[in-house]
Formats: C-alpha cells, sequence, structure tokens
C-alpha cells in the first residue's frame, strides 16, 4: 500500500476534495516547488526543495509532505482546541528552565497563521489546495 493510499484512509476529507478537484472545478491555489536560496547569495552544493502553496493571499511552505499532513490535520478541524499548553508537558519538552522560554520562543507553527484563513469559505480553498499539493507530492508529479 503506497503512503497516498494509507493517509486517504486516516483523512477521508482529502479524498472528497481531490475528487472535486479532479472532475472539472478550477481552484485558485498556486502549487510548485522552489529551490531554497541562501541569504549570502552563494549556491548550495546540497540543493533543497520546499513545497509552495499560495492561496488566498497567503503562501504555505512546507519542507516535507508530513508537514504538509500536519497542516491538512489542522484545517481539517472546523473548531480548534485550546491553545493552552499543560506545564508538565513544557518541562518535558524544554527543561527546568521553560519559564525563561514561555514568550515567543515556544509559540506553536499554527499559532503564526492568519485568522482569516480560518474562516469557512477560506479554510475550504485552503484544505483543498493543500490536498492537492499532497497528492501531486506524492506522485512526484510536483
Amino acid at each position: 500500500m503506497d503512503g497516498f493510499a494509507t493517509y486517504r484512509a486516516v483523512t477521508p476529507t482529502c479524498d472528497k476534495f481531490l475528487v472535486n478537484a479532479q472532475s472539472g472545478s478550477q481552484t485558485m491555489a498556486r502549487i510548485s516547488k522552489e529551490l531554497t536560496k541562501r541569504c549570502d547569495g552563494k549556491t548550495n552544493l546540497a540543493p533543497r526543495h520546499v513545497i509552495v502553496v499560495r492561496v488566498a493571499s497567503f503562501a504555505f511552505r512546507f519542507e516535507t509532505a508530513e508537514r504538509l499532513r500536519e497542516c491538512i490535520k489542522y484545517y481539517e478541524k472546523k473548531t480548534r482546541p485550546s491553545s493552552r499548553i499543560p506545564a508538565k508537558t513544557l518541562a518535558a519538552d524544554l527543561g527546568e528552565h521553560w519559564r525563561e522560554l514561555r514568550g515567543w520562543d515556544v509559540e506553536r507553527w499554527f499559532e503564526r497563521l492568519p485568522m482569516y484563513l480560518l474562516e469557512e469559505p477560506k479554510r475550504q480553498k485552503v484544505l483543498k489546495a493543500l490536498c492537492r499539493a499532497l497528492a501531486l507530492a506524492e506522485t512526484g508529479k510536483l
């Protein structure tokens, strides 16, 4: 069983969006694979690529398909859980001096996303584009 078939079994929402996308409805998302650039302008010996999904006036950048799956799982939920992190979890992840690091250093990736992307019409557009990007990335057509 390939990775995409395994993922479809876990999240049927992607299947629905992929069927709609293949049936002719156009999405205004731009999906591409870009070479990462260094700040000093020099070339890399080992070039790395990122998956870029531009949708709803926002650009998502993913280093791996696994990160893309995490984002899809986040956007599949209509209601958001509490953003509070238990102190025991923080202490386990950051060590015993976690209280000094508790500012913006511990901000999770989804807390930095713009709030307008969570509105229902935009959430559906984003989810559709992310599912399409995952399908392209896993089939190697990207």
